[in-house]
């Protein structure tokens, strides 16, 4: 476990139910928002939001022109020292590989043929909370899944 993440654990452990709200995860689901809005308006079907396994989650699982598209989400607010796509790191990218994975094997026959995509959406938040950018990067990185094929 990554010590960044220890924070926001002992928060949730020891602040009770009257602790507040995390920004972040305010931020991030204001942001996995926008990103299923941002999809559906350019033809995309969303299927499935926060998709989670043990292994794995996924913000968004959606179809467009017969490709099945994972999208990882990621939220920040400006100024961000970086863009946010260079977050995810290769430890991520395998957990949502795995989601994928057991996503696939949770809808077994119902998408057999159908070619599969890792994207990634970033969405920019200025500091006063208004959006201000978005950015869809389609085929963000790549991850070989076995799949049986319909008989």
């Amino acid at each position: 476990m990554a010590l960044r993440h220890l924070p926001g654990i002992l928060k949730r452990l020891l602040g009770g139910p009257d602790a507040p709200p995390d920004p972040r995860a305010a931020l991030g689901r204001r942001g996995e928002q926008a990103a299923a809005r941002l999809l559906r308006r350019t033809g995309y079907r969303i299927l499935e939001r926060n998709f989670r396994t043990p292994r794995g989650e996924i913000d968004l699982v959606a179809f467009r022109r017969g490709t099945l598209v994972f999208v990882e989400v990621r939220s920040q607010t400006q100024p961000a020292p970086f863009d946010p796509i260079y977050t995810i790191t290769p430890q991520k990218q395998a957990r949502v590989v795995r989601a994928a994975h057991a996503y696939l094997a949770g809808h077994a026959g119902r998408h057999p043929d159908t070619a599969l995509r890792f994207d990634v959406v970033t969405v920019l938040f200025a500091p006063d909370g208004a959006r201000q950018e978005i950015r869809h990067v389609e085929g963000a990185f790549e991850a070989r899944i076995p799949r049986r094929r319909s008989s």
